[in-house]
C-alpha cells in the first residue's frame, strides 16, 4: 500500500486528514452573492467540493454531471444539509462542445468554475491501450476542459469582479505512473496549458486566476473504473481536496496563480513562501517553482 505523504514536497506537513485552518466555516472565502460552478459534481471529489462551498455560505452552486440520477441524490442530500444555497443541476458531459458552449452562455454571473469531471481508460500496460482510448482520454482531459474556459473567460466579468478556474488534476500529471500513458500525460498537458495561459491573464491587470491541484488519493468510482486496485494506496479524506478548493478561491491565494499544488501541503507553510514564489515568477518564458517543465 503506497502513501503519498513520502513524495519530496515544498512544506514539512502533510494533510491526510481535514484540518481546522481549512474548515470552510471559518474560511476567508466570501460566498455570499457568488456562483460556483463544479463539474463532475455529483459524487467524489466534486461532491466534496460542491459540499464545501455550501459549507462556506455560497449563495448558488451548479452541478454539472452525466448522470441525473445521481445529481438528483446529490441535489436533494445538499438542500437537507444547506438550504440557504441555491442548488442548480445540469445533465451534460464536458466532451459535448456545442451543449457546453450553450450552458456557459446561458448562465449569467459565474465567479468560480472547478474543472473537476475527468476521463480515463483501464490501466493496463502501455502496448494494451488503444488508440482510441487515449484520443477519448486527451479529448476529455484537455480538450472539454479548455473549451470550457475559454467559454468562461468570454462570459461578461461577474459583479464580484474576479474569475477563478480551479483545474482538479492529478499527482500523475508530474508522477510516472505506470499503466497510465494517456490520463497522465493528458492531465499533465492540460496543467501546462494553464500555466501559458496565466502568463496571458492575470489577477491584477484581468481579475482572473488560474489553479492546477491534486485532490489526494481516493478510491472514486473513476479510480474503480480504471482499475485501480483497493490496496493501492493509503486512501485520504476526500474533504480535504473540497476545503483547499474553497481556501484557493478566497483571498489568500493569489501568489499561487498559474501553479499546480496538492491539496494536502500546509497552507500557512505556502504563504510563508510567498515572497520566494512570487520571485521565481518574475523569469520569463521559463517554467518555474510549483509548475510544470524542464528544472536545470
Amino acid at each position: 500500500m503506497q502513501s503519498l505523504d513520502t513524495l519530496p514536497r515544498p512544506t514539512k506537513a502533510y494533510h491526510s486528514h481535514a484540518y481546522d485552518r481549512l474548515s470552510p466555516s471559518k474560511s476567508k472565502f466570501d460566498g455570499k452573492g457568488k456562483t460556483v460552478l463544479v463539474t463532475g459534481g455529483s459524487e467524489g471529489i466534486g461532491l466534496s467540493i460542491a459540499r464545501s462551498f455550501a459549507e462556506a455560505g455560497t449563495s448558488s452552486i451548479i452541478i454539472a454531471s452525466r448522470s441525473a440520477e445521481k445529481q438528483a441524490e446529490a441535489k436533494k442530500a445538499l438542500e437537507a444539509d444547506f438550504p440557504n444555497t441555491e442548488f442548480q443541476t445540469i445533465a451534460a458531459s464536458i466532451t459535448d462542445l456545442p451543449r457546453v458552449s450553450e450552458i456557459m452562455r446561458s448562465l449569467g454571473d459565474l465567479d468560480i468554475v472547478v474543472l473537476n469531471a475527468a476521463i480515463s481508460h483501464k490501466q493496463v500496460p502501455s502496448v494494451g491501450v488503444s488508440l482510441e482510448d487515449i484520443e477519448k482520454t486527451f479529448h476529455g482531459n484537455v480538450i472539454a476542459p479548455l473549451h470550457m474556459v475559454k467559454e468562461y473567460l468570454a462570459l461578461p466579468m461577474p459583479q464580484s469582479g474576479s474569475k477563478t478556474i480551479v483545474n482538479i488534476s492529478s499527482a500523475a500529471s508530474h508522477a510516472l505512473v505506470p499503466g497510465q500513458i494517456g490520463y497522465g500525460p493528458s492531465k499533465a498537458a492540460f496543467v501546462n496549458i494553464l500555466q501559458h495561459m496565466s502568463r496571458e491573464y492575470t489577477p491584477e491587470k484581468d481579475g482572473v486566476r488560474f489553479f492546477s491541484v491534486h485532490p489526494g488519493v481516493f478510491l472514486t468510482t473513476l479510480a474503480k473504473d480504471a482499475g485501480v486496485p483497493e490496496n493501492a494506496f493509503a486512501w485520504e479524506d476526500i474533504q480535504v481536496p473540497g476545503h483547499f478548493t474553497v481556501w484557493l478561491a478566497g483571498p489568500e491565494s493569489d501568489f499561487l496563480h498559474g501553479k499546480f499544488v496538492w491539496a494536502q501541503w500546509d497552507v500557512d507553510e505556502l504563504i510563508e513562501q510567498k515572497e520566494k514564489i512570487e520571485k521565481v515568477e518574475k523569469v520569463e518564458f521559463l517554467p518555474s517553482f510549483l509548475q510544470l517543465g524542464l528544472q536545470l
